[in-house]
């Protein structure tokens, strides 16, 4: 029987040499667009973009601990709703600046509520188990209030005022400690509630 090789014979000089050569050109392709693949690809890059204060739907939901969390309890403080997965790479870097930013805001009338959306309660309870979190995990075991909330990708956050009004919303991962992010939390912390 005669080798592959023999049947088909390949160039391997030439195939080595394009294999060597393809992720120098792909490269390339990036230097092409100064700044554009740097955007893309920078951690916590997304923006707080401002959106009508317009009220969204209450909700309760069980938390990992157990005991029902409202959202209507949250009144007279500012409000981050955070949609995570624990299987989402960027969710998870971001849930450690989550908690960077509660002890850094702590004292001030501020919440983080992180929503975990469509998840095994096991599964989130193991992700937390070495590094308890200082604030509760909510779950949105059947989607209900992302899909209320109109949340379509993880991470999302929707930043609510001390009215429980919509003010801010990011879709992707955003590193809180920002002076940006952390200027427009701290407009919304000075405001009178509504």
């Amino acid at each position: 029987m005669r080798a592959v090789g023999a049947l088909f014979p390949l160039p391997w000089g030439r195939l080595r040499k394009w294999l060597m050569v393809a992720p120098l050109l792909a490269g390339l392709g990036t230097l092409a667009a100064p700044g554009a693949a740097e955007e893309r690809a920078s951690p916590g890059s997304t923006a707080l973009v401002a959106i009508e204060a317009t009220l969204r739907s209450s909700f309760a939901l069980p938390t990992l601990a157990g005991p029902t969390h409202e959202l209507a309890r949250l009144r007279g403080r500012v409000v981050l709703v955070h949609f995570f997965a624990t299987w989402c790479e960027p969710c998870r870097a971001e849930i450690a600046s989550l908690r960077e930013l509660q002890s850094r805001l702590d004292g001030q009338p501020f919440a983080i509520l992180p929503i975990s959306v469509a998840e095994a309660d096991g599964a989130v309870r193991r992700f937390f188990a070495g590094d308890p979190p200082p604030f509760a995990i909510l779950l949105d075991r059947d989607r209900s209030v992302a899909r209320a909330w109109n949340i379509d990708t993880l991470p999302s956050t929707v930043v609510l005022d001390r009215a429980l009004r919509p003010r801010f919303f990011a879709e992707g991962d955003i590193d809180w400690a920002r002076p940006d992010v952390m200027n427009r939390l701290a407009e919304l912390l000075t405001e009178a509630p509504g």
